[in-house]
């Protein structure tokens, strides 16, 4: 019998960390699930969906990995999906659209953006946001869009929102998306190299 946990582990960027997180992981009879990572401003973060054995505690497992990733300092914590309150969106129920937002730095856009989005009751599966030296903003979400949500109305309330500021806002199902910029499946396409393709 084995038990799911979540982990997520934060540190400043060094060489070597997620060798050393993966081998303690190891040592617990771990079975990873999925994993994403990410460096932000020089700190390195993971988040771990990961299967151990059913008689490793969680007080075991977080102790095991902070002893062996403690060089690097390491923050840890852990999630019981089973006790925690999740937001479950069933394929089929829901498509999935590209929200790509460029111009002015203007503080609070996210916030405007996210509002707006929250009252359709569109989950954001994924997002990426940078202010660029020449103080131009950049942000890719993924949107996750139930089905019967009028998204022409949707991405004409953002246009409002962010014309105001100078920002640009495109709004695209994934398949026109994928046509558009890339042949490959998009799930394959991380939004970072989504950023990447409208920085061009």
């Amino acid at each position: 019998m084995t038990k799911r946990y979540i982990i997520t582990l934060m540190a400043a960027n060094r060489v070597g960390i997620l060798s050393a997180v993966t081998t303690g992981l190891a040592e617990l009879g771990a079975n990873l699930m999925e994993v994403s990572q990410t460096v932000l401003n020089g700190f390195f973060t993971i988040i771990l969906d990961a299967e151990f054995p059913g008689h490793r505690s969680p007080d075991v497992i977080v102790a095991h990995l902070k002893d062996f990733c403690r060089p690097y300092g390491v923050e840890i914590d852990l999630k019981d999906p089973e006790e925690e309150e999740l937001q479950n969106m069933t394929e089929g129920d829901f498509e999935r659209f590209f929200l790509t937002v460029t111009g002015n730095d203007e503080p609070g856009m996210i916030r405007q953006i996210s509002a707006r989005i929250s009252q359709e009751g569109i989950d954001i599966s994924d997002l990426y946001a940078k202010r660029q030296p020449d103080t131009s903003f950049v942000m890719v979400m993924e949107l996750s869009v139930p089905l019967g949500i009028d998204v022409l109305v949707l991405k004409n309330d953002l246009e409002a929102v962010c014309i105001k500021e100078g920002l640009t806002v495109t709004l695209q199902h994934e398949n026109i998306f994928a046509a558009t910029n890339d042949p490959r499946p998009i799930r394959l396409l991380p939004v970072k190299a989504v950023h990447d393709l409208y920085a061009e």
